[in-house]
């Protein structure tokens, strides 16, 4: 399967008004990966309460987590455990997922590491073959269609962040600032130690804040979400 060769996913999000009907608004959402075959991981503030919900001005909305081309999940808001003090959403999936999992770093990162994170462009449409199926939207295959984003570079600085934005708002977390930028969509992704494969933080913050580019990324540290998951 094609899917295997994937580690890093896409949350993908529809609304529409009347089920049946062909016309639906939506994409990408950002970025999830596995800690197990039934278990996924992704930002808080892509995944929460609130956000699953339609879209102004629609009444229905379907969410699911993808690995091209046709590991297809759809998930809805029991299915998650929310920890926006870490800014971090975990997945309860209902089968376990054929899809291979990168180790969880057991040293912690250092300044000047190299490191690289995968990715997707935020509110990008990806090729999905969706039908209606008793009237529930079905998607049974899904190509990423030039969504995918990798940056790389190395970790310019390891602080204690505290953010009180409307989406995000920690305080006092262990978190890695990349050298490089990114896009929206980015978030939810691992921060990955470039020698060893091996994941090392959950993609969280971009600045600026309000632009689609990101000049610099912050990741949450592992460290800090095994403290509480």
């Amino acid at each position: 399967m094609l899917g295997l060769n994937t580690m890093t996913g896409l949350l993908f999000k529809l609304s529409y008004n009347i089920k049946g009907d062909s016309q639906v608004q939506g994409g990408i959402c950002g970025s999830f990966f596995l800690l197990k075959q039934n278990e996924a991981i992704t930002a808080h503030h892509l995944l929460n309460k609130e956000n699953m919900k339609p879209n102004i001005g629609y009444a229905y909305c379907q969410y699911w987590i993808i690995f091209e081309p046709d590991i297809v999940e759809e998930i809805n808001i029991n299915q998650v455990k929310l920890y926006p003090e870490i800014d971090t959403t975990i997945i309860k999936i209902k089968r376990n997922l054929n899809a291979k999992i990168r180790k969880i770093a057991k040293v912690n990162a250092t300044v000047g590491q190299e490191c690289y994170n995968e990715g997707f462009k935020g509110g990008e449409m990806p090729h999905a073959n969706v039908s209606w199926e008793a009237n529930r939207l079905k998607i049974t295959n899904c190509f990423y269609k030039n969504t995918r984003v990798v940056s790389t570079g190395y970790i310019k600085s390891i602080q204690n962040i505290t953010q009180n934005a409307n989406d995000v708002k920690i305080n006092n977390i262990k978190g890695y600032e990349t050298s490089y930028g990114g896009v929206i969509g980015m978030s939810g992704g691992p921060l990955i130690n470039k020698e060893t494969d091996e994941i090392i933080g959950l993609m969280s913050i971009g600045l600026p804040p309000d632009n689609y580019v990101k000049k610099t990324l912050f990741a949450i540290s592992f460290e800090e979400i095994e403290k509480r998951i």
